[in-house]
């Protein structure tokens, strides 16, 4: 029983109603004047809540905003990152080709040339 008469004394208190006024203190005449309840009040706030949250998500998605959120890279730039990554390989595979060509130079140079396979520029398995 005592939970449904806190549950009665809730909703009586969000059903109570307010009277917001402004008054002008020089003349105490009535500038403003607005009749709330707790619920309206309530409704009032999340109301304005949902629209900031919709408006901040319509500035991340439809703005250069969006660049600051991780991870939302568009289809363009994945793309163009795959590209580079690619070069970047291709570049390191070239790399590593021509140091070995330039050990086998140098080998060559110092009188060891035997140790170089005769058709590449690998060193010869024993």
């Amino acid at each position: 029983m005592p939970k449904t008469s806190t549950k009665r004394k809730i909703i009586a208190n969000l059903r109570n109603k307010h009277r917001f006024v402004l008054i002008n203190d020089t003349t105490f005449a009535e500038v403003f004047s607005v009749r709330l309840t707790p619920i309206n009040v309530l409704m009032l706030m999340s109301s304005l809540f949902l629209l900031f949250s919709v408006l901040v998500i319509l500035l991340l998605t439809y703005t250069p905003m969006q660049a600051i959120i991780p991870n939302a890279v568009k289809y363009e730039s994945r793309q163009e990152l795959l590209e580079l990554n690619q070069k970047i390989e291709d570049m390191s595979l070239k790399l590593q080709v021509r140091e070995n060509k330039q050990e086998a130079l140098n080998a060559i140079l110092n009188g060891k040339e035997n140790i170089f396979d005769s058709t590449s520029v690998r060193p010869m398995k024993k």
